[in-house]
């Protein structure tokens, strides 16, 4: 996958992410087990979160080095450890930190040469996972969790 298409799905991936939470009241936005376990607010920290583990996983493929993940022993109480650490964050802190990451990630795949990643076999396929698929997964869970807001009037 070349690094245009590569940004330009991350960007639509984004885009369609917070056009999903556009309408939502911050009321819901922050509402407990909203979206499994979670509020809506914890999965957009949960989502920056992975975005800063492929920034750095990504300083350190630059280098030549295939990032080692086994820092994250237990998946799911990583997830659930770092999303506890961000709920002390308003909900304008964490839609800020969002994009900042996000932004920061696209510049920084932009920065590498293509001759880079021909040379290393494409773009990391963990880091489109990141940048894009992630993304597209919850936000198609709050996708849902929205149509069942409309569904009951409350949105």
């Amino acid at each position: 996958m070349l690094v245009t298409e590569v940004t330009d799905r991350a960007n639509r991936s984004m885009g369609a992410l917070l056009g999903a939470i556009e309408d939502i009241p911050p009321a819901e936005m922050t509402a407990p087990r909203t979206i499994g376990a979670w509020s809506i607010k914890d999965v957009l920290s949960h989502i920056t979160v992975w975005e800063e583990e492929g920034a750095k996983a990504f300083e350190i493929w630059k280098v030549g080095v295939e990032p080692d993940w086994s820092h994250i022993t237990d998946l799911d109480e990583f997830n659930d450890t770092t999303v506890k650490q961000h709920r002390k964050l308003s909900l304008t802190r964490v839609l800020e930190q969002l994009r900042l990451i996000h932004n920061g990630v696209l510049g920084n795949i932009k920065s590498v040469p293509d001759a880079e990643y021909v040379s290393r076999g494409g773009v990391p396929s963990w880091l489109v996972e990141l940048v894009s698929t992630h993304i597209d997964e919850h936000a198609a869970r709050i996708i849902a969790f929205k149509n069942t807001l409309l569904a009951s009037g409350k949105n």
